[in-house]
C-alpha cells in the first residue's frame, strides 16, 4: 500500500517518502468556521505565560530547554483541570466527517478510504503522538479519493509533524537493519 501512496504522489508532481501510521482524522470541506478553529489551535492557549517560557529560553540557550518544556506542560496539565472544574473547557467545533488515515508524508495525508472530492479544499484535524500531545489542524487540497496534498499548516505544527515523520523513517531503517542481519 506503501508503494501505491508513494507512486500516486511522485505521479502529482509530490516526491515524498511515505511512511505506515494509522490515526483518526477529523474533516470536512473548507468554511469559514474551519478557519477559525484553526486559528485558534495555532493560539493553542499562547498566553502570557509562553511569551515568558520563550523569552525564559532565549536568555538560557538552550539550557535546561527540556527541564522547562516539561514544567510548561505541567502548568497547561493544571490549566486544563482549572477550566475543567470552571466548565471552561476550549471546544472544538464538531466536523461532519470521521474516519482514518493510515500514512504520512511530507505535507502529505492518505486516508484508509477513498473519502475526499477531487481539487477540492479540506480542514483536516487530527492527534499525533507528539510531545506536548495537542490537536493539529491542517488545510489541503486532494489531488486523489485517498490522498491530500497539505495546503496551510502552522509552522511550529509542520516542524512537529514533519519530525514525526523522519523519526518514523529511521525507525523503519532500524527494524530493516535488523532483519538483514
Amino acid at each position: 500500500m506503501e508503494s501505491d501512496f508513494g507512486e500516486t504522489c511522485r505521479k502529482n508532481g509530490f516526491p515524498t517518502r511515505i511512511i505506515n501510521y494509522y490515526f483518526e482524522i477529523e474533516y470536512e470541506k473548507y468554511s469559514q468556521k474551519c478557519e477559525d478553529e484553526y486559528l485558534k489551535l495555532c493560539d493553542g492557549g499562547y498566553d502570557s505565560f509562553d511569551n515568558w517560557l520563550t523569552n525564559l529560553k532565549t536568555k538560557n540557550r538552550g539550557d535546561n530547554d527540556v527541564v522547562l518544556e516539561v514544567l510548561a506542560e505541567i502548568y497547561k496539565k493544571l490549566q486544563s483541570l482549572e477550566n475543567l472544574i470552571k466548565h471552561q473547557d476550549q471546544k472544538l467545533i464538531p466536523l461532519e466527517n470521521k474516519n482514518f488515515a493510515m500514512a504520512l508524508g511530507h505535507g502529505i495525508i492518505c486516508a484508509e478510504k477513498s473519502i475526499f472530492e477531487l481539487e477540492e479544499e479540506y480542514y483536516l484535524r487530527f492527534k499525533l503522538p507528539i510531545f506536548p500531545e495537542r490537536y493539529i489542524g491542517v488545510f489541503g487540497r486532494a489531488f486523489e479519493e485517498r490522498i491530500v496534498k497539505i495546503t496551510k499548516m502552522h509552522q511550529k505544527d509542520t516542524k512537529d509533524f514533519d519530525m514525526f515523520i523522519a523519526n518514523r523513517e529511521i525507525e523503519n531503517l532500524r527494524t530493516q537493519h535488523r532483519k538483514d542481519i
